[in-house]
């Protein structure tokens, strides 16, 4: 029977042969045009990254001309203001000659019988109307004081409320980490949330984000070591995230690193605070010269 068959069989292989031969041609085709096409892909993406390199030197360009132009603009609105304060000065004396040349004017035509009535009209009217713009000026300037002032009340009030809530957030996420379940984000550390404007940093938040640095950086170290560990005794690292799950010998060589670091930084702490508090009494000090410098020299 299987040598009866044989021409079906072979008839069959040429079939399937014929087959095999155009799905290789097929095949042959369709890699072709996918090479063309991640040749078009390469391309593209090489002048995208062209684009993005012109666009990256154009943007650090644009940057520092805006900086220039910052720094100008600054510069010229000083200009401006001492130019205003110049002008306002010319001008009231400009102001104050007129009224005694009319004044003497008036007094020279009407002869010297009817001086006296008319005598400084002019210039008492000027002087009147001086003292209601400096009155003015005055007032605006207090204003805009008072309203400075309640801003910078007010920043300092969101300021201390971002740190209580920085503190709470830090705490919460120590418990978190207490627990010690792998599969729970605890969130980034708190010195990605903190305040860095220098206007709304005191000391002691200048401090406190030293030392939030810091603890960054030795979480960053204990993850590591407890990643190092978990791959040396061949288990799962984040099972060692767990802080009971650390042994009393790895917990004990923690303490210690902390212990450590609490010694070598306590001294440069207390150094420093020394002298920020030796640079609080200086700056409060030529406060108070300014400040009776200005009372001394304001009404003049």
């Amino acid at each position: 029977q299987l040598l009866g068959n044989e021409d079906h069989v072979k008839v069959e292989l040429e079939k399937l042969k014929k087959s095999h031969d155009e799905q290789q041609q097929k095949l042959e085709e369709r890699v072709l045009v996918l090479g063309k096409e991640l040749q078009e892909a390469k391309g593209a993406l090489g002048a995208s990254r062209h684009r993005q390199a012109e666009q990256s030197a154009v943007l650090l360009t644009s940057q520092g001309q805006l900086q220039e132009v910052e720094a100008e603009n600054s510069r010229l609105q000083l200009r401006l203001k001492e130019l205003n304060e110049e002008y306002r000065s010319r001008l009231a004396q400009y102001v104050r000659d007129l009224a005694i040349y009319m004044d003497s004017k008036a007094s020279s035509v009407t002869g010297h019988s009817k001086a006296p009535a008319g005598q400084a009209a002019m210039k008492s009217f000027v002087d009147s109307v001086l003292r209601d713009i400096r009155a003015s000026y005055k007032s605006r300037e207090e204003q805009l004081a008072r309203a400075a002032r309640g801003y910078k009340k007010r920043m300092k009030d969101l300021a201390k409320k971002h740190e209580s809530l920085l503190i709470a957030y830090g705490l919460q996420r120590e418990r978190l980490q207490s627990l010690g379940s792998s599969a729970m984000d605890c969130g980034p550390a708190e010195l990605h949330f903190s305040i860095t404007e220098p206007e709304l940093l005191t000391n002691s938040a200048r401090e406190l984000n030293r030392l939030r640095e810091q603890k960054a950086k030795l979480e960053m170290q204990l993850q590591e070591l407890q990643k190092g560990l978990g791959l040396m005794s061949g288990r799962d690292p984040n099972e060692l995230l767990c802080p009971r799950q650390l042994d009393e010998e790895g917990w004990a060589e923690v303490r210690k690193k902390l212990r450590e670091f609490t010694l070598n930084t306590q001294e440069d702490l207390e150094q420093e605070r020394s002298q920020l508090l030796t640079r609080a009494v200086v700056a409060e000090e030529q406060v108070l010269e300014l400040q009776g410098y200005i009372e001394q020299h304001l009404a003049r």
